[in-house]
């Protein structure tokens, strides 16, 4: 994660100082938008300009959105975390780790 907020501190110090208003505008907007609008589903064509909006609005690391196109996100406590992947494994779904894989089984 330090790379990437080092990326955008790059760009931004790259950005003429009479526009870094409209910059952070941007980055605000973004941000705002992706709280706001619901993820598009997978195979929309809206989900590309989804993921660019997110990213724009560095919705990254602890701040990422929890709903991503085409996925479900199922809470329960965190106690009974390694319960409900059991369950969730045995009913045949694969469950999927942060960037969206499944996960390999756990021996």
């Amino acid at each position: 994660m330090g790379g990437l907020g080092a990326a955008v501190l790059f760009l931004l110090n790259e950005v003429p100082e009479q526009y870094t208003f409209y910059a952070a505008v941007l980055v605000l907007s973004c941000s705002i938008a992706s709280a706001l609008v619901t993820p598009p589903h997978a195979g929309s064509g809206w989900a590309v300009a989804y993921q660019v909006i997110t990213t724009i609005g560095l919705n990254i690391g602890w701040a990422e959105n929890h709903f991503k196109p085409g996925q479900s996100g199922v809470r329960v406590p965190l106690a009974d975390k390694p319960a409900a992947k059991q369950a969730v494994a045995a009913a045949g779904i694969p469950v999927l780790n942060s960037k969206g894989r499944a996960e390999t089984p756990a021996r």
